[in-house]
């Protein structure tokens, strides 16, 4: 069952923009430890942090929520499982406010998917919930 779809489109140009004009203040806010770690160590990070966060963008869009009732951009990290595949990890102030939304005997999925090119980035994710 599906409960939510969201999907965000960033340009590049923008996230680069806002790095040059405020660095770590931008990053501090907005990124989680593990995701400016990770980010920082490519030539084009700007393009990796646009991905962070058009995805932090799609998921709050598909939770209903927006960046609102205490949600925060560091409630949610994008990460890679081996296999390259991304996924949202998600602060319990994140799940308490998904679990809301999920039915009894259920528990909640959430999947993302990114795709990029030179100068757009676009994430999508979608949650649902299936049967425990």
């Amino acid at each position: 069952m599906i409960l939510g779809t969201g999907i965000d489109l960033l340009k590049v140009s923008r996230i680069k923009k806002i790095l040059n004009n405020y660095g770590n203040n931008f990053l501090n806010k907005v990124f989680t430890e593990v995701e400016i770690k990770k980010n920082n160590k490519f030539d084009s990070k700007e393009n990796k942090f646009a991905k962070c966060f058009a995805s932090k963008e799609a998921f709050v869009k598909a939770l209903g929520t927006g960046f609102k009732k205490g949600i925060s951009y560091k409630d949610i990290s994008l990460d890679n499982l081996s296999t390259g595949q991304p996924f949202l990890f998600l602060s319990p102030n994140i799940r308490r406010e998904l679990n809301k939304k999920i039915p009894t005997g259920y528990k909640p999925v959430v999947n993302v998917s990114i795709t990029d090119e030179i100068e757009y980035v676009i994430a999508n994710v979608i949650i649902s919930c299936e049967r425990k």
